[in-house]
């Protein structure tokens, strides 16, 4: 995520000292939250077994420019202003999103083995995030003034990207039980990412 964020930043000329840097911090900090077990929550139905393998197959529902307007709109918020804020927001964002969409997330769903459904993430938190990635810019030596602010503006609108719009689509296989389900098993958490992400 860090290296789908720099090249963003590099795209469209935000090459400073600190690019690499804020880059790193942010997609270590986002990537590695995203994959926590039990933020996504998901109800699939099927053929019932004692236990299936789930994974999901899209994340859908995110979009780059809508994330980088809520960060911008905090940005104001936080008086944090400046000709390239916006561009950066827009880099960000637009490699956060172009690696959450291939994002493959698995779990366990017990009661049903073959069947799909849809997740959400539910569980996802602003200031958990925000806090995330403050300790990785401050890790990198990025502590100005607005770094704090910074964090929540990033963290907010990919928190509030995820929680909604964003969808998955989960599938699971597992055996196959004689009898089969009266309807919708209630799935909660796909513990975590089966890809690594960087």
């Amino acid at each position: 995520m860090s290296a789908a964020i720099l090249g963003q930043m590099t795209a469209k000329q935000y090459t400073g000292k600190n690019a690499s840097d804020l880059a790193s911090a942010v997609g270590t900090a986002v990537s590695g939250y995203i994959v926590t077990p039990n933020l996504v929550s998901c109800t699939l139905s099927g053929v019932a077994g004692p236990l299936g393998n789930i994974q999901s197959v899209a994340v859908a529902g995110i979009e780059p420019n809508s994330m980088s307007t809520l960060m911008y709109t905090r940005a104001l918020n936080k008086n944090i202003s400046g000709r390239d804020i916006g561009g950066l927001f827009s880099a960000v964002s637009t490699g956060i999103v172009q690696i959450l969409q291939g994002l493959v997330l698995t779990g366990t769903a017990i009661g049903i083995a073959t069947g799909g459904g849809t997740g959400f993430f539910t569980a996802v938190n602003e200031k958990t995030l925000s806090g995330l990635i403050f300790a990785q810019m401050t890790l990198r030596q990025m502590t100005g003034k607005n770094a704090r602010d910074l964090s929540d503006c990033i963290s907010y609108g990919v928190v509030t990207q995820l929680k909604t719009t964003a969808k998955v689509t989960v599938v699971s296989a597992g055996t196959i039980a004689p009898v089969a389900p009266t309807g919708p098993v209630a799935v909660t958490g796909i513990p975590s990412a089966t890809t690594s992400i960087s």
